[in-house]
């Protein structure tokens, strides 16, 4: 095994020593696992290296650092810095097809690629005019694309240049960024180079779990506005005018033991007891309202259910004594439908006669709830209002 090591010899050390060591303090390439103890992920430092357009057919290259992998791996990663803007001029467009030219940073190394030139340069490739153009290849050396720019047939200075920004542009982004070893890397589009490794890809932190890479929620901890549609992770809540909501993974559930509604309303005054026709389920009409947190009741006989869950809805009828022959009931409808589970008869009795009863039901949000009376007297029986008696719904919702 070959061994090297930087700063320890007094002499020997090789500039290849130098780049293979110290890229030690950047991150892996994460490409092949045969080629990632070795080789670091190429790319340019967050803002550096932007393209201008300085002329009809002219741009400069802004300052900026980079780090450049070596085609051997064995070269190691040249640390390269422009201090200096560079401006590149592009030929004319062909008179009959559109081209692609590439501006790349390029590292000549004379040691490895022949080239005769050992240097580090931004360098602009010419395409070639084509139907259907594609970009050059890099000639040689270790580069980094930069931009690509499309080069439109007939484009001149004489017929305003390439349009190097805004609308129509013909310019493309083609580097990414890097950051040292344990920084995060603010692009996505790339495998992870080691079991928790960080990214943050389109506003979302993401870790790298050695097979792929695994989000973290947006928010956490954060309780969301109630415009929020749909919730970032399982467990998030949101506040709403009705109570707290935790997200369940596909809809938002109202979050048990938190925020309990009540509703109650009566026939509280004598003026406002209603006439019941013989042998007929009827609607019973209940002026005064008591509680209601959602202000969801119609405010004559109907109660819309605002929340989907367990309820615990109770009612009852109290009846005159018009008669002391017959039948009196009472039930409530939910959405238009009798529950049995919330019906209740007895017979008639010699003075005012209260049924009714309450009991667990799951209703969904958008249920409508009324209370109905009942009686089998040969005639009309009135309900009985004021003097501590009085028809009464109430609900109370217990749990999603």
């Amino acid at each position: 095994m070959t061994v090297r090591a930087a700063w320890l010899q007094s002499t020997g050390q090789t500039r290849e020593d130098t780049r293979l060591t110290l890229a030690a303090l950047l991150t892996p390439s994460g490409q092949s696992e045969a080629e990632t103890p070795l080789r670091s992920r190429p790319g340019i430092l967050p803002g550096g290296f932007v393209l201008t357009g300085s002329a009809p057919m002219q741009c400069t290259i802004g300052t900026g650092r980079a780090i450049v992998q070596g085609k051997d791996t064995n070269q190691g990663a040249y640390l390269v810095a422009a201090v200096t803007p560079e401006t590149l001029t592009f030929e004319d467009g062909n008179a009959q097809y559109d081209r692609i030219d590439l501006i790349e940073l390029v590292v000549l190394d004379d040691q490895y690629d022949k080239t005769g030139v050992t240097e580090a340069t931004i360098r602009l490739v010419k395409g070639e005019p084509a139907a259907v153009p594609v970009a050059p290849a890099s000639p040689n050396g270790s580069a980094l694309p930069l931009y690509t720019v499309t080069v439109k047939k007939g484009t001149s200075a004489g017929t305003g240049g390439i349009t190097w920004t805004g609308t129509g542009t013909q310019v493309t982004t083609q580097h990414w960024p890097v950051v040292a070893l344990g920084g995060i890397l603010p692009t996505s589009g790339f495998k992870g180079a080691y079991t928790g490794q960080y990214r943050d890809a389109g506003g979302m932190l993401q870790r790298w779990d050695g097979t792929t890479w695994v989000s973290y929620p947006k928010a956490l901890g954060g309780v969301a506005p109630s415009g929020t549609a749909t919730g970032g992770y399982t467990g998030q809540y949101r506040d709403t005018a009705t109570g707290l909501q935790r997200w369940d993974g596909a809809a938002w559930q109202y979050a048990e033991g938190t925020a309990k509604i009540l509703f109650g309303a009566t026939q509280y005054l004598s003026t406002q007891q209603q006439s019941v026709s013989p042998n007929t389920w009827t609607v019973i009409t209940l002026p005064t309202v008591e509680v209601d947190d959602t202000g969801s009741w119609n405010g004559t006989n109907t109660y819309t259910v605002p929340r989907t869950g367990w309820w615990r809805l109770g009612g009852h009828v109290t009846w005159q004594n018009d008669g002391q022959t017959g039948m009196r009931g009472a039930r409530i409808l939910v959405s238009g439908s009798g529950q049995p589970r919330l019906t209740w008869l007895g017979p008639a009795g010699n003075g005012a006669i209260t049924i009714g009863g309450q009991g667990l039901i799951r209703l969904t949000a958008g249920n409508t709830v009324q209370l109905q009376g009942y009686q089998s007297h040969t005639s009309a029986v009135k309900t009985l209002g004021g003097s501590g008696y009085g028809c009464t719904l109430h609900a109370e919702w217990i749990k999603a």
